[in-house]
Parts: structure tokens; C-alpha cells; sequence
């Protein structure tokens, strides 16, 4: 899934430019973009492309036809046809993320604001961490209101982190995409970065940041709730991995002996990890559920570097279930690749091998999908990765998904292969519209 060489954009938009010098700028553009997209997925030089074009190619609609042909072979054959224009090629070898060493987790640098600066989070990560750093600032928007921030910030966040106080964002509805089905999913942001890098990741579209940012009043949190006076279905790791910073913040004992004292409310730990060491030392919640994220173990060593292996995440949930907690897996995103069916039927397979169904809360499903905005993000900072080389069309909700039919073949492929398994764990569509949800019969909800 990763390429072995790299297309020297530059070059490839001079050649465009001289061979195609009487169209403008914004034709000129959308060949390179296709040129570049082909050679990626077919593995060779763009000059093979330019070469491969049938000539006299002098209308830009005869050219742009052929390649679109090429780039979208099954659509062309199955008559869908590719409408939007195609943005520029902007690959920048200095928003390439250093993968080569794994990140530690162990903050050099901590920015707190002064408002927090008593709070008993922020004294015993002092005392934790003895040689870092500790400024005082205002306020993180003080802070970082007069600088602009880039990819090449984003790729060194795990430097800074910075303690700060919520102040509103407590719980909100999950963010579904435009026109997809909600899940009446409750969010509660424990922090916002992450120290992984899964190169489909949706907060590189967050780049306006210099570092990691964790609020510390823990308790605010527990007091919004009590107001609130509603039961409901929950969990963090919207902006941030629920536990990849629990060895920092140590929240998840408070959380749990929390909400162990409202069971008919549902909380939900999101992770790729397998720091759970706290989790264990706990006795269990049946209405807390720690739940990972699973994919091919091919796909996580091409596309989610630094996460816990396979293995290790269903050690993980084993260790959880052993505590007390129930556990539950999500299939987001599923990757379309050739061979998938069978890496992901034999990845259904283990997830049940070794965890027993009665112990699983719930399953989800849900196939890639990026922004054109993240697009070119990925491009920038993993140039290597396949994982945009397959067909996509702009789906219901402007990202680029892959087709209907594919979608829903992948989500009546992953249902049958867990049905082999139970017949009676709970499975539902993340990120879907309502035509999806009829096309598979899967659930709209878990409520």
C-alpha cells in the first residue's frame, strides 16, 4: 500500500505547461492532477502518461476524457460519469511526516494557563513530569491569536502541550457528516491532538495548532452533566485518542467511578492504543465500554503508524473484559483494496476468536471518506500512501467516498462475516445517509 518513488510534481507541471501552453491555467492544472493521480495508481512515470495520450490532442475535452478513462476505469465501464473540476497538484516535501522513529509520549513542554494553575490535574503532572518545562500564559487564545500555523506545525504537536480550562464544549451532539444519519451520539471532548499518525486522519484538517491541548478541569465536566438530567450515549475521542494520554491526565478512574453511579447512561472510551493499565486496575462498569478502532494488520502498519498492533488491541480488550467492562470494536474506515474481502473476513474472524461475543456492546461499519480539503493534506504528508488511488466520487455529503454500490457491497460483505459469528450483536453504519441504511438494513441507531 505504500509506493516505492515519488512523483517530482514540479517537473511534472513544467512539462504540462510547455506541452499544453495554448490552454490556460486552470486546464493545465487539471491534467497534472490527473497525470499525477494515474502515475501514482498505475506505478509508473507521468512521462509514460504523456506519452500514452492518443494524438492530436489539441481540445482540452478530448484529453481530459481520455485521462478521466483512465484514472476511473470501472466507472467508465459502469457509465458513472466524473463531473468536478480538479484541484492543483501541491506536494510539499517539508510537510513529509518523519516516520522513521516513534514518537514518545512524554511532554517536553507544557503551556498552562493561569486560571488553572492551582488545579490538582496540573500539580501532579508537575510532579510527574519533573524535567519539562512549564510556562504560564493567559489563555490559550492569547496565546496563539497572532500566529499561523502549518502542516510542519502539526507534525511537531507532541512537543507542546498545553493545560487548559473548558469553558464551554463540555457535550455535544457527534458532529455527523451533512445529510448523514445521526446516531444520537453525545460527545465529550477530553482533549484535542493525537499522537498517532493514521494517514486518513480527518484532524490533519485541523493544522491551526502548535500543540496537543488538554483541559484539566475534570470536575466541570462531572457538574455539566448533573445538569444536564438526561441519560444518554456518550464518549471521547472526537479530536484526540480516549487513553493515548491517560498515563498524562490519569482520567479514566474519575470518569469510570463516575458514571458507574448513572447506569442508564452509556460511556465510551474510543482508542487505538493499549494503554488500559489504569482501566484494569479498576473494578468494571457494565455502562462503560472501551472500544477500538480494527483494521487489517497490513493496513495498520501502511496507514496507522505508532498505533497498537492488532494483536496488542485485542489483548487489550481481552484484559478490559477481564476487568469488568464490556467492549465493543469499530470497522471505520474500511479500506476497498484488491483482496480486502479476504484480509477483512479473516480480521471479523479474530476479533471474535478472541473476544466472546455476549462481551462485545456493539459493532460499527464504515468505509473511508475524506474532504477535498484533507486530500491534499494526506498527499502532502503521507506522498507515499495508496490509500486515495482508488475510485472516489463526491458523495451526499461533499467527501470523497467510493461509490454507492461498493459501499454497500462492503457493508453487506462485513455483515454476513460477523452474522457467521453472532447473530445478535448490535451493528450499525457510522457516517451514512438513510438510502444506505435501507440499501443494507443495518441500524440508523443503537437507541
Amino acid at each position: 500500500m505504500i509506493h516505492p518513488t515519488i512523483i517530482d510534481i514540479d517537473h511534472l507541471k513544467a512539462v504540462v505547461s510547455k506541452k499544453y501552453y495554448y490552454l490556460g491555467k486552470n486546464k493545465q492544472q487539471e491534467i497534472a492532477r490527473l497525470i499525477f493521480e494515474i502515475a501514482k495508481r498505475e506505478k509508473i512515470g507521468f512521462s509514460d502518461v504523456l506519452e500514452q495520450i492518443p494524438s492530436p490532442p489539441h481540445r482540452f475535452s478530448f484529453i481530459k476524457n481520455y485521462l478521466l478513462e483512465r484514472r476511473y476505469p470501472s466507472f467508465q465501464q459502469k457509465g458513472l460519469k466524473i463531473s468536478q473540476a480538479f484541484c492543483d497538484v501541491d506536494v510539499n516535501p517539508a510537510f513529509k511526516v518523519d516516520l522513521t522513529r516513534k514518537p514518545l509520549i512524554t511532554p517536553k513542554q507544557f503551556f498552562v494557563e493561569e486560571s488553572v494553575l492551582s488545579a490538582e490535574t496540573v500539580q501532579r503532572i508537575r510532579d510527574k513530569f519533573p524535567d519539562s518545562v512549564f510556562t504560564t500564559i493567559k489563555s490559550y487564545r492569547e496565546h496563539v491569536k497572532t500566529r499561523e500555523f502549518t502542516i510542519v506545525d502539526y507534525n511537531k504537536r507532541l512537543e507542546s502541550f498545553y493545560l487548559i480550562r473548558e469553558k464551554f464544549d463540555f457535550y455535544k451532539y457527534c458532529p455527523c457528516s451533512n445529510d448523514s444519519s445521526s446516531c444520537g451520539y453525545f460527545v465529550m471532548n477530553l482533549g484535542s491532538g493525537c499522537p498517532y499518525e493514521c494517514a486518513y486522519c480527518f484532524l490533519q484538517n485541523y493544522v491551526n495548532s502548535p500543540g496537543i491541548m488538554l483541559p484539566v478541569n475534570i470536575e466541570d465536566f462531572f457538574d455539566v452533566f448533573r445538569n444536564l438530567k438526561k441519560d444518554m450515549r456518550l464518549g471521547s475521542g472526537e479530536f484526540t485518542d480516549s487513553l493515548a494520554f491517560d498515563h498524562i491526565m490519569e482520567y479514566s478512574p474519575k470518569i469510570v467511578n463516575f458514571f458507574r453511579h448513572y447506569p442508564k447512561s452509556t460511556f465510551e472510551f474510543k482508542t487505538k492504543s493499549n494503554n488500559v493499565q489504569l482501566l484494569t486496575s479498576l473494578t468494571g462498569a457494565k455502562n462503560v465500554i472501551i472500544s477500538w478502532s480494527l483494521n487489517p494488520q497490513k493496513l495498520i502498519d501502511a496507514a496507522e503508524f505508532f498505533t497498537a498492533s492488532l494483536d496488542e488491541r485485542l489483548e487489550a480488550a481481552q484484559k478490559c473484559i477481564a476487568a469488568g467492562f464490556r467492549v465493543a470494536f469499530h470497522f471505520d474506515p474500511i479500506v476497498y483494496y484488491d483482496g480486502w474481502e479476504a484480509d477483512y473476513e479473516l480480521l471479523v474472524n479474530a476479533a471474535f476468536d478472541k473476544i466472546e461475543a455476549e462481551n462485545i456492546a456493539w459493532l460499527s461499519l464504515g468505509t473511508l471518506r475524506v474532504s477535498p480539503q484533507l486530500k491534499k493534506i494526506i498527499e502532502n504528508r503521507f506522498p507515499e500512501t495508496t490509500l486515495l488511488d482508488e475510485e472516489f466520487l463526491t458523495g451526499f455529503d461533499g467527501k470523497l467516498r467510493y461509490p454507492a454500490e461498493v459501499r454497500s457491497f462492503i457493508y453487506n460483505s462485513m455483515t454476513s462475516w460477523i452474522r457467521k459469528k453472532s447473530k445478535n450483536v448490535p451493528v450499525y453504519l457510522c457516517m451514512e445517509d438513510k438510502k444506505m441504511h435501507h440499501n443494507t438494513q443495518l441500524s440508523l441507531t443503537l437507541q
